[in-house]
């Protein structure tokens, strides 16, 4: 039996990424800060939860050494709006964070280490599709974090033979988002709070565009890749692509599974143009050609299967 530790592993990819572990046998631990109420009601005896604080190194370290995983699932991080608010603890969770599970890894043997990147390590000028090495010059401190990461990830690679291996996510689709993380949250939390018989309101235009992974597509890839031959992978992280759908076609999909959903528009400019000026990186498609001919990556869900699915999930948790 494999042992995985996944960092934010109370949140929408953790708790995901879980299930599909538990099911092929793992024994799953969850980092997270969170207390065991906030564990997923149908994980919450079949998990080990370990609270630990990325920014702190004795937390990680006592966290690693206690459960010596075999691998590393590393996802936690802080995201915008609190990364732009906060850069002490932006770099501190997301980098110093980073640092603390690669040399902790390091020193306890992990065999791999997972890391959930972002399309938001590019700028928001691109070509489309966005090549798997494109220039990357992000234009948010959250985005400079995960670069960081990745560069990280790879020196341990090279320095010390840790098989580091990155996804880099599109703006994920799924149930367990929360108000403020991400700018990006609301296509999420429309679908969710819908779906719970609750009005929701959207604050962008409808003509915004963005792309999507969906959360199990998401979750999926992470197992994926840390199973993939080493010897047919040529990089350490890799490009991920989806769907794409604009707000009024994601409204348009909650309407179609929750015909009663209550959704209304209070359109707010400065909400409108963080997500023109700091989120055009997940408006264009990604190449994923690597990510599909080393490690046979394909996606399961488009747009419709995706809220349907999502729809379906939640009303299941509140039965």
């Amino acid at each position: 039996m494999s042992r995985s530790l996944i960092t934010g592993g109370a949140g929408m990819v953790g708790r995901q990424l879980a299930r599909l572990l538990l099911d092929r046998g793992d024994d799953v631990v969850l980092m997270d800060v969170v207390p065991p109420d906030r564990i997923a009601v149908d994980l919450r005896d079949r998990v080990t939860l370990v609270r630990a604080d990325l920014s702190d190194w004795a937390q990680v370290l006592d966290a690693v050494s206690s459960t010596r995983p075999d691998v590393v699932y590393h996802i936690g991080a802080l995201m915008p709006p609190a990364s732009e608010r906060s850069h002490a603890a932006a770099w501190r969770i997301n980098v110093d964070g980073t640092m603390h599970i690669l040399e902790a890894a390091r020193l306890f043997d992990v065999q791999t280490v997972l890391y959930s990147s972002t399309t938001a390590t590019f700028p928001t000028s691109l070509p489309e599709p966005v090549p798997n090495d494109h220039a990357q010059q992000p234009v948010t401190l959250y985005g400079v974090t995960k670069v960081c990461s990745e560069r990280l990830g790879e020196y341990y690679h090279r320095r010390y033979g840790l098989d580091f291996r990155g996804v880099r996510f599109l703006s994920i689709l799924g149930p367990g988002r929360v108000p403020g993380a991400g700018w990006s949250a609301y296509t999420s939390l429309v679908v969710e709070e819908c779906a719970k018989g609750n009005p929701y309101v959207i604050n962008v235009n409808e003509s915004l565009r963005l792309r999507f992974i969906y959360v199990k597509d998401a979750a999926l890839s992470l197992m994926k890749l840390a199973g993939a031959d080493a010897g047919r992978l040529t990089t350490r992280a890799y490009n991920l692509d989806g769907f794409s759908a604009s707000t009024r076609e994601l409204v348009d999909a909650v309407h179609a599974s929750v015909p009663n959903a209550r959704i209304s528009w209070e359109y707010d400019p400065e909400y409108q143009r963080v997500m023109d000026t700091q989120y055009g990186n997940i408006q264009h498609r990604m190449d994923d050609t690597l990510a599909r001919d080393e490690w046979d990556w394909k996606t399961s869900y488009s747009l419709t299967q995706a809220v349907r699915d999502f729809v379906a999930d939640v009303r299941r948790e509140q039965q």
